[in-house]
């Protein structure tokens, strides 16, 4: 390997352990459902990893008895 091409593996690599979830488990916010519907509160259950377009969550709304999967840029911080 060249010394550049090791750079930039070094560099990935210290890229990808800085990278982490903007919620934890159990925290309340804000997924718009459906076009028609406003935004509701749900609650992250579960941290899913990065599947190469940004992090996912399992989430759950109070009055749902399932969960969904929603990428991170899809929820918002309550408050």
């Amino acid at each position: 390997m060249t010394d550049a091409s090791n750079l930039l593996r070094r560099q990935a690599l210290r890229n990808k352990e800085i990278a982490t979830h903007k919620f934890p488990v159990g925290a309340y916010v804000l997924h718009k459902v459906s076009a028609l519907s406003g935004k509701e509160a749900f609650r992250i259950t579960r941290l899913l990893p990065d599947d190469g377009a940004g992090f996912q969550y399992r989430i759950k709304g109070e009055q749902e008895g399932f969960e969904r999967v929603v990428k991170e840029s899809s929820l918002e911080e309550i408050g």
